[in-house]
């Protein structure tokens, strides 16, 4: 899994566009670094799972702690390009009803 951010600093904002699997090996890497980035000030963070095959229990761990961080920190928070599989896991997760989705 990759994370590539990208930074709008003229609106405090911040895309992190993933690729690869999301899963046991590498949530904590993804729950990690997205909050890091986070921490830095701003305002709203976008999360791209378009390039996103999959998505276990752990994944949805992450999202749930990157979710709670950004309402901690009065971050708004929003994900684009939720497809496939990982829109079923996130679906019968029950994450879908409480993210806000780009589109």
């Amino acid at each position: 899994m990759n994370i590539h951010f990208l930074e709008n600093k003229n609106d405090r904002s911040l895309t992190a566009r993933i690729t690869g699997d999301c899963d046991l090996y590498n949530a904590q890497h993804l729950f990690h670094d997205i909050t890091e980035k986070m921490n830095e000030a701003y305002q709203a963070v976008c999360v791209d799972l378009s390039g996103v095959p999959y998505l276990d229990s752990s994944g949805i761990w992450a999202v749930i702690r990157i979710i709670q961080h950004a309402k901690t920190n009065s971050i708004a928070l929003t994900f684009r390009g939720i497809t496939g599989a990982v829109r079923k896991v996130m679906r019968l997760s029950n994450i879908l009803s409480i993210i806000r989705e780009e589109a």
